[in-house]
């Protein structure tokens, strides 16, 4: 089963505890890629090496979405701030694929019969690399922080509905973001985690580089890790939200997540 194999692979022994996450829905996301000489694919391409911010030419624009919806955030709750959701939105990258058998990754292409990931990461020198995820309002700058990691999966190499999931966290604030990340702390325990589910994966753009186009949700996570793990987490409440939510996309040659 495709969500067993996800747990097996990124969720953590000590487990992940969620209670009642706070979650963003987000449309017209964008993910930009570059380098499709990765690994082989699915339908006869092969994977792309890098999830870049932004290159000359790119349709959407820089890699990142815009909320349109949100549960649990008192600051764009009508009785609380009552802020305009569809103001929030986010930039995120780089990110580099790990090549099959480097360390713990899981990066395997798939066979006709056989599972494949690709499995982005982002090394944030224990925070002290440079960030590579920020969130604004009305465009100024509220939080920022890392993407650690994302896992996308098929089936196999005929298979063009994948699954992902991923995760990261906000660890500083401007002025203006004060009082959000003052309640994404409260939400996480202090911790700044949250998990992305990315969903209608589609390309717009599938030869190198290229771009993808989504929708999805970013969720909080309430879990108390040790502080090494941060760069590795993956929760389990996205994981199972990925394992339901799949995005279509449709074949291209240089097709890649």
């Amino acid at each position: 089963m495709r969500s067993s194999a996800l747990f097996a692979i990124l969720t953590l022994s000590w487990g992940v505890q969620i209670a009642s996450p706070a979650t963003i829905d987000y449309a017209a996301g964008v993910t930009n890629t570059s380098d499709a000489s990765g690994p082989s694919w699915v339908g006869g391409s092969n994977m792309f090496n890098n999830i870049i911010t932004d290159y000359g030419g790119s349709p959407l624009g820089a890699s990142g979405g815009t909320a349109s919806a949100q549960s649990g955030f008192d600051v764009f709750a009508p009785g609380g701030g009552g802020l305009d959701i569809t103001l929030f939105t986010w930039e995120f990258g780089p990110m580099t694929l790990l090549g099959a058998g480097i360390g713990d990754s899981v990066t395997q292409s798939p066979g006709a019969a056989t599972q494949g990931f690709e499995d982005y990461r982002y090394d944030d020198s224990s925070g002290a690399a440079a960030k590579n995820l920020t969130f604004y309002y009305d465009s100024n700058e509220w939080v920022s922080g890392y993407v650690t990691q994302f896992v996308v999966e098929v089936d196999d190499n005929s298979d063009f509905d994948a699954v992902g999931g991923g995760s990261a966290y906000i660890d500083s604030f401007t002025v203006a973001g004060t009082d959000f990340y003052n309640e994404l702390m409260s939400l996480t325990n202090n911790t700044g985690l949250l998990d992305f589910v990315a969903t209608s994966f589609t390309p717009v753009v599938g030869t190198d580089p290229g771009t993808f186009s989504s929708a999805g949700q970013i969720s909080t996570v309430s879990a108390v890790p040790e502080p090494s793990s941060w760069a590795l987490i993956i929760g389990s409440a996205a994981l199972a939200a990925v394992a339901s939510r799949r995005w279509r996309a449709t074949p291209k040659s240089d097709r890649a997540c």
